[in-house]
């Protein structure tokens, strides 16, 4: 009973996926295990550092992996109740943009270069509803208004407008058919500060007015403070502790995740030089059968480099993969 009520709760859920990108000389283990869930008008944010399979679990989400490489190993994306791993190609074409939008990494590149922004915006309203050419027309004036666009530039030609400019006008292509999910990939990494403060402010509220869920991906735990509900930290394709804000705020519990707040600038403490982690990231081509963060860890153990450990949850909601916290290393490093 408590699982079905939970599945009624839960618009997205990633079940033990597994992906890998296959070429004639390497396998590169993209996303190793990964599951989480997404409730329902809430974000969830997902950080770790470049390579880690982000945006890798985004674009399955989307059914834009490209093939080949990409192969999907096992496991489960359920959105509303139903595997979207199981969706024909053109049953997904109805889900991507309508039930489900993304919001890509770089506006110069989202946007096609020679047809206008107010078309481009036409096409997915028509693409998604039954309606004239007049009426995609009002919506799209209506959508570019609402990201704070000025109605005259619904003419003109994605490079007349600036970096924050065209990154509106993509989030106004992914809110047009009001989804129920967005996935933002790194939404403001091409622009200056005061443009991300401002693209994610209006994120925020137009989330609230059409009562959508976001995915929200990022390298900045700051974004993740004041724009998400819950946070997974992903490491080496693998989720390797999640939990509420407030739980990864105020009690993270994973070296990696300690270590990702150790790298930030404090204003409370006045020290010489940040604490970065050490070492560089795992080789997706060649990720130990260990626990894959064991030779960067600072309180590593001999069990550390022997077995893979398992994800427990600590508290209610707070799940960490680390012997350290599941049984203890006492011969820890400090």
């Amino acid at each position: 009973m408590e699982e079905k009520k939970q599945a009624q709760e839960n618009l997205l859920e990633i079940k033990n996926l597994r992906l890998h990108y296959e070429t004639r000389e390497e396998v590169y283990e993209a996303v190793n295990g990964v599951s989480f869930n997404l409730k329902k008008g809430t974000t969830l944010g997902l950080v770790g550092e470049t390579g880690a399979g982000k945006t890798s679990i985004a674009l399955a989400i989307m059914g834009l992996l490209p093939y080949p490489p990409s192969h999907i190993i096992e496991g489960e994306i359920v959105f509303e109740g139903e595997n979207l791993l199981e969706k024909s190609a053109q049953e997904m074409r109805k889900i991507r943009g309508n039930k489900i939008s993304m919001i890509f990494q770089d506006p110069m590149t989202a946007l096609n270069p020679v047809l206008r922004v107010g078309d481009q915006i036409m096409e997915v309203i028509r693409l998604h509803n039954k309606i004239s050419k007049a009426e995609a027309e009002v919506m799209a004036h209506e959508v570019l208004k609402m990201v704070g666009i000025q109605e005259n530039r619904f003419s003109d030609y994605p490079h007349q407008f600036s970096g924050g400019m065209k990154q509106r006008v993509i989030i106004a292509m992914a809110l047009v058919c009001r989804p129920e999910l967005i996935i933002a990939d790194e939404p403001t990494t091409a622009l200056d500060v005061t443009i991300q403060a401002q693209v994610l402010s209006m994120m925020r509220s137009l989330r609230e007015e059409i009562q959508t869920s976001m995915l929200l991906i990022t390298h900045d735990l700051g974004i993740v403070a004041e724009n998400c509900d819950e946070c997974a930290i992903i490491y080496a394709g693998e989720i390797v502790e999640r939990g509420t804000v407030e739980d990864i705020f105020g009690n993270p519990l994973h070296p990696y995740t300690i270590g990702l707040f150790n790298s930030i600038p404090s204003l409370d403490k006045d020290v010489d030089r940040l604490t970065p982690i050490q070492g560089l990231a795992s080789d997706p081509t060649n990720l130990p059968e260990y626990c894959s963060f064991c030779d960067r860890c600072p309180k590593r153990c001999e069990k550390c480099s022997q077995i893979d450990p398992e994800i427990v949850e600590v508290t209610p909601g707070h799940f960490v993969k680390c012997h350290l916290v599941s049984e203890g290393c006492a011969s820890a490093e400090r």
